[in-house]
């Protein structure tokens, strides 16, 4: 039980490199690490770094998916998930394992002294017990790299090059968090690890489980004096102010500004704001205050691992489910990195599988430090991390707290004049991605509308509660809810329509944001008030009012629009399409499918080009990217002009990037092959050496002459040309490996082919010659790539949504029933029709959870005293929902109204995940304003709350 004190005191910081691949390496303090993703076992295996593979039968049409291609193994409970496997499932690893359990802090205002298992019985004694003064400093709180999002990693940048220090473990600046607190010190937060329990057998660790819940306060002991954590309220940089000024031939903006003199301007400009609406004193401002609570995803698969240290060849080998692989391997990089580490690591060995659900609530997410934290102290053995759903609510990421505050000015006329929002967002003990989703908060600020003027200003900071960090909608659901709400109050305090003050004031493609970029993409705003106007929901929603009002039930109908934006401000993503002797085809990507059918999608994209679906496909692939032959470094600032540079290797599948970026990549790629493979092979078949792309055509699985001079070619005979020309001396590809970047616009570059230069939207290009080879990088030439300041539009595509909910509420209990959902979405070109209605009905789901029902007090009142399960956090059942897909009178629907695709969409997609959900909450508020005359602006709206507005 005693635990084994070690303390070398361990220090340095890792330095980033972007280069990762199936053997790549990080540079650290004490040398290079070595990186490698392994697949699952294969005898077990049904999904990531193994293929996930299409029944024959299955494969449909090219570009049509038939089912999820993960459908089959999940429905017969294959082994999927990270908790689904054990040591022994692992080829290599010793079969016995040992499992770990950690203790959370239960207070922020007493130090922790230690443990008293005393009262536990002797089968459920730990093997070992950890405290935080039983590690090195760099292992406690290492360093961790962060590349979410370019604009604001670019603020950082400039912090770090003015003196101060690189953050360590999810901090503010100054301030020390320790993965373990260590005894004598007063935690930083609730939820921070007091102690890691390692057993030697999984029955000692749930008989443990079973004695110690619910009893914290008998096992930590904890001192009677207050002595209160240092710097709790501090700032998670970077703050984000937007300031748009953009009247009478004047402009300033965040996007347009010197980067370097920005924020020293932006005081006078505010004057500018304040003056001009001092000079118009028939402006209408409308007040704008609503808070927010925090949420958790409840994802399906509680977070679960398995480590294992092999001191024979020093590699860390760990299996996670993960949105974010990349810099997941990276921050254990920077854990084990250090001179003097307990233990070295030269290697680096990563198993991704399924996540189970993301929602946001896996990236980044501290659990893979705690579970690789473990694996030193093990004695040799894998260990075992497996939360409970009790220990998720008390430890994972959480959707942020938020309050906000500010004011919408309109004229006379209802013309918008300035939006002025300040965001103060709830971060809880880890930085994690809280600046991030506040900035995002900012940029939608202004809605789906075109503003003159802007005044924002939105902040994370540090406090007691359980960590922050990204989930659906990034920071949007805040933003759209207080401006969507202020226009109801606004168009009801002057009279107005909701919908001719939304439509006076629609963005265009001609707009700018609150940050002053150009959205410069069509968005179709007004065509969607016009489907909303038209439709019975809302046509008809005074004689449906009426209806209920005649059986004693209050019914309301609210609107609202969002304008969702996906991607980051800069976007790199990879992938590969190879072609088997078959003609078979396999897809890798670095995209990781959350359950939001990524790869299903990804699998049909090909089908344009190459005339048939990928019969399998790996993803969480993100160490392609050193296969590119690209790298991130440019000492010589050349840009665009250094062939080997790119401005982001990959990033995290936390930003709707499948139905723009990752299908762009994966189609591109595949053009590669066919234009500099397939075509040539066809050139040979046919002995037509001046065949081009334009004179054929795939019909039913055959490259077709359409002149009809030629018999027609299966893919099984182009793949037997492609692979006997391995032998000769003109050998083509048998695969192509892409890597594409997006900010604001694509790079794109030539590439010398076998089947002749090619113009590609991609900035690396690589073709494989065998199976089991490594690609041979193509030097790209006359690349043009977005200018770096575009990174300070901050976004450049869009998701539109508008939402329309009809419900009732019973006044004697304040109980509210949704009874009707309208959403129109304009999704751009619709890849696979089902998965887009299923992110929509989740996305409703979600939103009706967030808007009435899920309540997560702060502090220990919360999740963080470790008794919150489902029986207290309520989520929507199907009870709660509207079922049905078409409305009709009297019938619980959510109807879903998808645009048509025109020429403006340039044949793309749009990441809609995040778009239906975030204008839920505000029409929802809206139909009850509209239902009983109250505003409730406080989330949830929960049936206590319309009972006290009532009362009011």
């Amino acid at each position: 039980m005693s635990a084994s004190r070690t303390k070398p005191g361990l220090a340095g910081a890792i330095t980033a490199d972007d280069r990762l691949s199936r053997r790549s390496f990080i540079a650290s303090a004490s040398g290079l690490i070595a990186v490698s993703v392994l697949g699952l076992p294969r005898a077990v295996s049904a999904h990531s770094s193994q293929p996930m593979t299409f029944p024959p039968d299955a494969l449909g049409k090219p570009g049509i998916a038939t089912q999820r291609i993960d459908g089959l193994a999940k429905v017969r409970g294959d082994k999927i998930f990270a908790r689904d496997y054990a040591a022994r499932d692992m080829p290599g690893w010793p079969a016995t394992q040992w499992h770990a359990l950690y203790l959370y802090a239960l207070s922020t205002d007493h130090a922790f002294l230690g443990l008293d298992l005393s009262s536990l019985s002797k089968a459920a004694q730990p093997r070992r017990i950890v405290y935080g003064d039983d590690m090195s400093k760099s292992l406690r709180s290492p360093k961790l790299v962060r590349r979410r999002d370019l604009a604001i990693d670019e603020k950082l940048q400039q912090a770090r090059q003015t003196g101060k220090q690189l953050q360590g473990f999810d901090r503010p600046t100054g301030q020390e968090f320790d993965l373990i607190v260590q005894p004598g010190a007063t935690p930083n937060y609730l939820g921070q690890a007091v102690a890691l329990l390692l057993f030697d057998s999984a029955v000692a660790c749930r008989a443990a489980q079973r004695e110690m819940r619910f009893r914290d306060t008998d096992f930590q002991v904890y001192a009677t004096d207050v002595s209160r954590s240092e710097n709790m309220g501090e700032i998670f940089p970077p703050q984000t102010t937007y300031v748009k000024y953009d009247l009478n031939g004047q402009q300033f903006s965040y996007a347009s500004a010197d980067p370097a003199s920005y924020l020293a301007e932006v005081p006078g400009w505010q004057g500018r704001i304040a003056a001009e609406i001092a000079a118009h004193p028939d402006y209408i401002t409308q007040s704008i205050a609503c808070d927010m609570q925090a949420t958790d995803p409840m994802f399906l698969e509680p977070e679960a691992g398995l480590v294992w240290y092999d001191a024979e060849t020093a590699a860390l080998n760990i299996v996670l489910g993960t949105q974010s692989p990349d810099g997941d391997v990276r921050d254990l990089a920077g854990m084990f990195g250090s001179a003097d580490s307990p233990v070295k690591v030269e290697a680096i060995n990563l198993t991704p599988c399924p996540p189970g659900g993301g929602f946001g609530g896996r990236d980044s997410s501290p659990f893979k430090l705690m579970l690789a934290l473990a694996a030193p102290f093990a004695e040799g053995h894998p260990v075992r991390l497996a939360l409970d759903r009790f220990e998720q609510f008390r430890t994972g990421l959480k959707r942020h707290g938020t309050t906000v505050k500010g004011a919408l000015t309109a004229g006379p006329d209802m013309s918008l004049k300035l939006v002025e929002m300040n965001f103060a967002f709830d971060g809880g003990g880890r930085k994690n991605l809280s600046p991030y989703c506040a900035a995002l908060a900012a940029l939608c600020a202004g809605g789906a509308y075109q503003l003159p003027m802007a005044n924002i200003f939105a902040e994370a900071r540090h406090s007691q509660n359980i960590s922050g960090g990204s989930q659906r909608g990034f920071g949007g659901p805040q933003a759209y809810f207080a401006i969507e709400t202020a226009l109801d109050d606004l168009a009801a305090g002057q009279g107005w329509d909701p919908v001719a003050l939304r439509r006076a004031n629609l963005a265009t493609e001609t707009s700018t944001t609150v940050a002053g970029g150009p959205i410069a993409q069509e968005l179709r705003l007004a065509e969607m008030l016009d489907i909303a106007e038209a439709h019975p929901l809302w046509r008809d929603r005074a004689a449906i009012k009426a209806e209920f009002a005649a059986r004693g039930i209050s019914y309301g109908t609210g609107l609202a629009l969002s304008l969702q934006a996906y991607g980051t401000s800069g976007d790199g993503m990879v992938a590969a399409v190879r072609m088997a002797p078959d003609g078979s085809f396999s897809v890798q990507s670095d995209a990781v499918d959350m359950g939001n059918g990524s790869a299903t999608t990804l699998s049909v994209a090909i089908g344009e080009h190459l005339g048939a679906n990928a019969s399998s496909i790996e993803m969480a692939d993100y160490d392609l990217f050193g296969q590119t032959g690209l790298t991130t470094d440019d000492p010589a600032k050349q840009r665009w002009a250094n062939p080997n540079w790119t401005a982001k290797s990959t990033g995290s599948s936390s930003a709707c990037l499948t139905g723009l970026h990752q299908v762009h990549t994966v189609k591109e790629t595949a053009r590669a092959l066919f234009e500099g493979s397939i075509l040539p092979a066809a050139r040979r078949l046919w002995q037509l050496p001046d065949l081009v792309s334009s004179e054929v055509a795939w019909v039913d699985g055959f490259l077709v002459d359409i002149r009809g001079f030629m018999p027609p070619v299966s893919h099984r005979q182009l793949a037997q040309e492609i692979h006997a020309s391995l032998r000769s001396d003109e050998p083509l590809p048998t695969g192509a490996l892409g890597h594409a970047y997006f900010q604001s616009s694509w790079a794109e570059a030539d590439f010398a082919t076998a089947g002749g230069t090619l113009r590609l939207r991609l900035d690396g290009l690589a073709t494989y010659s065998a199976q089991d080879q490594a690609p041979t990088p193509i030097p790209r030439q006359n690349t043009v790539g977005p200018d770096a300041l575009t990174t300070r539009y901050s976004r450049y595509v869009w998701a539109p949504c508008l939402n329309v909910v009809g419900l009732t509420v019973d006044r004697a209990n304040g109980r509210v029933e949704v009874q009707n959902v309208l959403s129109v979405l304009n999704a751009g070109r619709i890849h696979v029709p089902e998965l887009v209605s299923g992110q929509s009905q989740g996305g409703i789901a979600m939103a009706i959870g967030y808007a009435l029902m899920e309540d997560m007090p702060e502090g220990m009142e919360g999740p963080a005293n470790g008794l919150w399960n489902l029986n207290r956090y309520h989520l929507p059942r199907m009870a709660d929902l509207p079922l049905a897909t078409s409305y009709a009178p009297g019938v619980r629907a959510q109807e879903l109204v998808i645009l048509k695709e025109t020429p403006g969409d340039g044949r793309a997609g749009r990441g809609i995940a995040e778009a239906v959900m975030c204008s839920v909450a505000p029409a929802i508020s809206n139909a009850l304003f509209d239902a009983v005359g109250r505003r409730y602006a406080s989330l949830p709206i929960t049936s206590q709350k319309i009972l006290q507005g009532l009362a009011s």
